[in-house]
């Protein structure tokens, strides 16, 4: 259990969801948050951050007010070249168009769908067993968490082989760090290279798809229709992104903070071995504990007042996800990890309202596959301190780039 006592009025002047600190562990700042300053600008960039779950439900149900088109300020931005400046559908739209698109998704990723996975998730899990049986720590994020949410994507999307994982991580790095505003032209340049390849691989999945369709993702989108026609490239670029980027680090860094609240809880660990069955309630609980997605953003339509606090209008605020998962308004006792929780499913991990995620079933099938090999196989993990780990910069994501593991076999 993590002490987060001791917090006072007025300790924070300005928070710095920047600082090294906070990469670690948010959660004091958090509570702190919570209890004296729910509704504040943050740096970086000044943006709102909103903190309080009844807040949070207030925003994300509230799409008049709080706009998801703020979202394409970084994917539909002037300082890209034109044919790199693809809007995403779905998460950065609002009804009725929000509508349309997602019911395109929402076939291939209800839940009888992706339990038609479980076999190809279970294959890939063992194959990658091996690469953890080392007497030295081996990097759990390459050998394993990475290889088997890459291959699962890629089988969703139809890349298959076509695309190395090595291509595929350079261009998914580069999506966690894009920014709101203008960032170095360095950026830029290795952003808009890795899109326009990234677009070059799908254009060749379209190809194939039209000349030999197949009971996929893939197929489906290129024949949807909106408003009676045919999705053009651009929006197909925006879906495939979507789904692509938006299920692989979150995927990733839900299995390196899994293995490392189990190296930290070694009687979890235990409690998982003696009842296998406990993993998909371990795995909810552990989306609510130590969610990968941090936060959502929106941006006002108009000026609004929330706790005291009016955010006027042309603002981003920061729907701080992980925080609504340990409001003690929210969950009894929200500091401590129990398996046994009546309401496992209240957590906001995967949002509220129209624009919670399409793909939680999956997200939920693929992480209890991978715990449930691992507990299989393994009866201990030794991981860093945190202040030993390599904290993901992104404040969208809390995760590391790579995890050092010791896997000690049954």
């Amino acid at each position: 259990m993590i002490a987060l006592s001791g917090l006072k009025k007025n300790k924070i002047k300005k928070i710095d969801f920047n600082d090294s600190n906070f990469r670690k562990n948010p959660y004091p700042i958090y509570e702190y948050m919570r209890k004296f300053d729910p509704v504040c600008q943050v740096k970086p960039d000044d943006m709102w951050a909103v903190s309080r779950a009844s807040d949070i439900e207030f925003i994300l149900s509230s799409p008049e007010i709080f706009s998801s088109t703020g979202i394409d300020l970084a994917y539909d931005s002037k300082w890209l070249k034109t044919e790199c400046r693809v809007p995403r559908p779905v998460i950065a739209q609002d009804p009725p168009e929000h509508r349309q698109y997602r019911k395109i998704i929402n076939g291939a990723f209800a839940s009888q769908a992706m339990q038609s996975m479980a076999p190809l998730m279970e294959s890939i899990a063992q194959s990658l067993t091996p690469n953890l049986i080392k007497e030295t720590p081996v990097d759990f994020v390459e050998q394993f968490a990475y290889p088997y949410i890459a291959e699962i994507m890629r089988n969703i999307v139809g890349l298959n082989d076509e695309q190395s994982l090595a291509e595929i991580k350079e261009w998914i790095e580069l999506e966690e760090q894009i920014t709101f505003k203008q960032p170095s032209q360095d950026f830029i340049d290795a952003y808009e290279a890795v899109t326009i390849r990234q677009h070059n691989y799908y254009l060749k999945v379209f190809e194939k798809r039209l000349k030999d369709p197949k009971d996929d993702l893939v197929t489906e989108l290129i024949n949807a229709e909106v408003n009676n026609k045919k999705l053009s490239d651009k929006q197909l670029f925006g879906l495939m992104s979507l789904i692509m980027s938006a299920g692989f680090s979150t995927g990733v860094q839900m299995l390196n903070n899994g293995v490392i609240f189990l190296s930290r809880n070694p009687h979890v660990l235990e409690q998982l071995a003696a009842d296998i069955s406990l993993v998909p309630d371990f795995v909810e609980e552990l989306l609510r504990f130590s969610p990968s997605g941090s936060c959502t953003m929106r941006i006002t339509t108009q000026a609004v007042e929330i706790a005291g606090i009016t955010i006027p209008k042309g603002e981003m605020v920061m729907a701080l996800l992980a925080s609504a998962n340990r409001d003690p308004e929210r969950f009894n006792d929200p500091n401590r990890f129990d398996v046994h929780r009546s309401d496992l499913k209240r957590h906001m991990t995967f949002g509220y309202g129209i624009h919670s995620c399409v793909g939680a079933a999956l997200a939920r099938l693929e992480l209890t596959v991978a715990f449930e090999t691992l507990v299989k196989n393994f009866s201990q993990f030794d991981c860093p301190p945190d202040d030993h780990l390599a904290w993901e910069k992104s404040f969208f994501v809390q995760g590391v780039s790579e995890l050092p593991t010791t896997c000690h076999q049954l």
